[in-house]
């Protein structure tokens, strides 16, 4: 039996350390939802009339608590490296679970893409607004010359450095890795936690205090006609919050049999939800407070008037000013730091699995899965380039949500039959509830052009829909190569799927 169980997995154990606690686990599903960036530019452009942003948040909150439980369920009684990567392909099929799991892994290198690239826009957004508000000609020069979009090739470089760094700090060691998520994570919590509290101070003298910041913008309040509340326009915005936020609940899992304590496995997924839950539902409230519904909803749109940039001309402090400035850049240098620790971890597991080639589950001596990171470097690289060969082309890259949704419903899935195996009903209705939000969000997923498969138009996005297809086409052609090239090794890959792999 022993040489059997041998012939299924490279090693007895992975090699891997339980060093991770649970601040850490907490922090890397803190920087997978990225609050930070929900209420910068990410959602409130997109407002519609009687939309109320933070009631929506409260309601995604809600409806995704489902799914939130599903997995806290999941990863309690199956805390292996690669999360659900491996209770989809041991639960309820092996080689659907390897196909979707490496189109999910391979969907996450664009995400990061997006961030790292956009992190110039955050810094641009910085620098022209404390360059604007001071009549700093060098920061404005910096922001409109230096740290812009539209100077790709650069833009490109100093994403590419920012992610080289982070690759390197984790192959050195992989608890600087951790270190360095969670260092981030205070950072942009604490930055955000003050811009809260300049906007709360500021409610009673908001619409006189904000001016300056309108007039330097040459921003103009249209008068709103209206309701300031409306159920069905609040309710269209729930899929942007679950798609930008709250559906996002695979880092802790992906690195669950490195988490040390079982309150590490027991809370992560519920503090990381409620920490987003909090960090996105009170700034959009403030903002309503402060500034009114109408105020609020014509400038929006602008994309210059955010919660972020809003605090900032609050601030009336130029130190200040820059440590809130500060964390919203670190917002998205948190979620590069979270995205280089989780997709190295599905790759290892895919390796151990066999599914990749041995050498992703190999570790150095510092007991980091230096190739599995160096995959990760050189995919994310070429997706950075997305917007260098094709100014549009980037657009294709927000496909990546309906296929997580597909993903997700597979997952509740292999709850039902999981719950069912051990007779668990509360876990049963968790995966009930989570597949009846997650063919809700399909819905919206194909139907809604912000999520990048259809056009304003309604007809087929192609870029989006052949992104989404060649995921799946990856995952379809590494599996039956890999199975039948371990065939002639003598190993059914089919077979690995039938045990659940040591830590």
């Amino acid at each position: 039996m022993a040489k059997e169980n041998a012939k299924l997995f490279v090693r007895e154990t992975s090699g891997l350390i339980k060093n991770v606690s649970l601040l850490d686990a907490t922090m890397l599903n803190v920087a997978n939802m990225g609050a930070g960036l929900a209420i910068f530019i990410g959602i409130s452009p997109y407002i519609v009339k009687g939309a109320v942003l933070w009631i929506a948040s409260l309601l995604t909150f809600i409806f995704t608590l489902p799914l939130v439980f599903l997995y806290t369920y999941f990863i309690q009684r199956i805390p292996r490296t690669g999360g659900d990567y491996v209770w989809l392909s041991r639960r309820l099929n092996g080689p659907l679970g390897a196909i979707m799991g490496i189109a999910l892994a391979f969907n996450m290198p664009p995400f990061f893409a997006l961030s790292a690239f956009f992190s110039v826009s955050a810094i641009n957004s910085v620098l022209l607004t404390i360059g604007t508000l001071n009549s700093q000609s060098s920061l404005i020069s910096l922001a409109n010359n230096v740290f812009t979009t539209t100077n790709a090739y650069l833009a490109y470089g100093i994403s590419a450095l920012a992610f080289v760094i982070v690759v390197i700090i984790n192959i050195l060691r992989p608890r600087w890795g951790y270190v360095l998520t969670s260092g981030l994570g205070i950072l942009s919590l604490l930055g955000t936690f003050v811009a809260i509290l300049v906007l709360a101070l500021n409610i009673p003298n908001f619409h006189v205090a904000i001016q300056p910041f309108i007039r330097d913008f040459n921003l103009t309040v249209e008068p709103y006609t209206g309701p300031t509340f409306s159920l069905p326009s609040t309710l269209y915005m729930i899929p942007y919050f679950a798609s930008f936020a709250y559906i996002w609940l695979y880092a802790g899992p992906a690195v669950a049999a490195e988490i040390k304590s079982k309150n590490g496995l027991r809370l992560n997924l519920i503090l990381g939800s409620v920490l987003t839950l909090v960090f996105i539902t009170v700034p959009f409230l403030l903002m309503d407070i402060a500034a009114g519904y109408g105020f609020n909803f014509s400038l929006y749109p602008t994309y210059t008037y955010n919660f972020w940039t809003v605090s900032i001309a609050l601030a009336h402090n130029y130190a200040l000013e820059w440590f809130i400035g500060v964390s919203l850049i670190a917002w998205e240098f948190f979620v590069m730091a979270f995205g280089v620790v989780v997709f190295a971890r599905y790759v290892f597991a895919f390796s151990f699995d066999r599914l990749f080639p041995e050498i992703f589950s190999r570790l150095n001596k510092q007991g980091s899965p230096v190739y599995a990171h160096v995959l990760d470097l050189l995919v994310t690289l070429v997706f950075l380039a997305v917007p260098i060969i094709s100014p549009n082309g980037y657009e294709a890259l927000y496909s990546y949500t309906p296929l997580a949704i597909a993903y997700l419903i597979l997952v509740s899935l292999a709850g039902i039959i999981q719950s069912l195996k051990e007779r668990n009903n509360g876990m049963l209705v968790a995966s009930v509830l989570s597949i009846m939000f997650l063919l809700f969000m399909g819905y919206e997923a194909f139907t809604n052009p912000y999520f990048g498969v259809v056009t304003q138009n309604g007809t087929p996005y192609w870029p989006g829909i052949a992104y989404i297809g060649s995921l799946i086409g990856l995952g379809a052609i590494i599996f039956v190569s890999s199975y039948f090239y371990r065939l002639r090794q003598g190993i059914n890959l089919i077979l690995t799927y039938k045990e659940i792999p040591p830590e």
